[in-house]
């Protein structure tokens, strides 16, 4: 307020008018709708953070329920193919197995169809032995795919056994990380496999057949017994057979017995230091059933005096 000796500066001065008086019940219902807003706002973004929530979790459950069937799909499709891959290619005992029970399930049936028809005795007599023609050709037809199942696990068996004669050492570091580490002894397996594999290689040519005969004599000749001299005969009698222009089919046998021979070189310790790790029987048997007697022995000992002293 100006008095006397005061100066004020009213530059920045304004005016204020007073509003409606707001009364307290007017002030409540103001709180009252703004909380009802806030309310509504926040419980509709729990309401689609619920529903975004439970969409996500549909979604995964129909894609499993997808997987799921997909899956279910796909191992009887691969059950069925496997199914039929044992039936039409058997390669185990089971699976043989299958095709003699299938067989006798089928011949049981057709004969109480025959028996239940009400044909006359010869004309049944006619139809049962045209059903024993059909069992018999198909008993023939599994003993044919016996035989070839035997050839194709016996080769693989080989390969197997071949595999493993000519896999790398593993040796443990420090580390303790492992290392693959080819010895001489692997080395010369695995040569001894790539010369087998080549001898058991079809449609080779005149020169690519010569080409493998010399270097499996060269091989077996480092070693003088009656195997090796056995193989190069054999070897040198179809190298013969080839350059005076034989028929391959003809030397079928022939291929065949060196083959064999070839893989009994390669199973003997003395010629290849791996195959001892797959002798059945050691070589020194003798030694080996003294060593075991030795050994039962003293554990008996062992054993009574032990008993002794208690």
């Amino acid at each position: 307020m100006a008095r006397p000796g005061v100066l004020l500066d009213n530059d920045y001065d304004k005016e204020v008018t007073p509003g409606r008086y707001q009364t307290a019940d007017e002030r409540d219902e103001i709180v009252l709708r703004s909380t009802l807003r806030i309310q509504r706002w926040v419980r509709g973004w729990l309401g689609r953070k619920r529903a975004a929530y439970l969409r996500g979790k549909k979604m995964e459950r129909e894609a499993f329920l997808r997987d799921q069937e997909a899956r279910a799909q796909s191992e009887a499709e691969e059950h069925r193919r496997r199914e039929i891959q044992r039936r039409m290619h058997p390669r185990t005992a089971a699976d043989f197995e299958v095709l003699y029970n299938e067989l006798e399930a089928w011949r049981l049936q057709e004969t109480r169809k025959i028996k239940e028809a009400g044909l006359a005795k010869e004309q049944e007599q006619q139809v049962l032995q045209q059903l024993l023609h059909k069992e018999t050709k198909l008993l023939q037809t599994i003993d044919r795919l016996k035989i070839n199942a035997n050839q194709e696990n016996k080769e693989a068996r080989i390969q197997h056994t071949l595999n493993e004669m000519s896999k790398p050492k593993k040796f443990a570091l420090r580390n303790g990380g492992k290392v693959d580490v080819h010895t001489p002894f692997t080395t010369r397996a695995k040569e001894l496999q790539q010369l087998y594999n080549g001898l058991n290689l079809p449609l080779l040519t005149v020169d690519e057949r010569l080409d493998v005969l010399l270097h499996v004599k060269w091989t077996v000749k480092e070693f003088d017994c009656d195997l090796t001299r056995e193989l190069v005969d054999l070897i040198d009698r179809e190298a013969d057979l080839l350059n005076r222009g034989r028929n391959p089919k003809m030397l079928e046998g022939l291929r065949k017995r060196i083959s064999s021979l070839f893989l009994n070189f390669i199973e003997t310790p003395e010629f290849n230091p791996e195959a001892v790790r797959f002798q059945i029987v050691p070589m020194d048997f003798e030694a080996y059933l003294y060593e075991q007697v030795g050994k039962a022995t003293a554990k008996a000992g062992t054993s009574v005096g032990t008993r002794t002293l208690s």
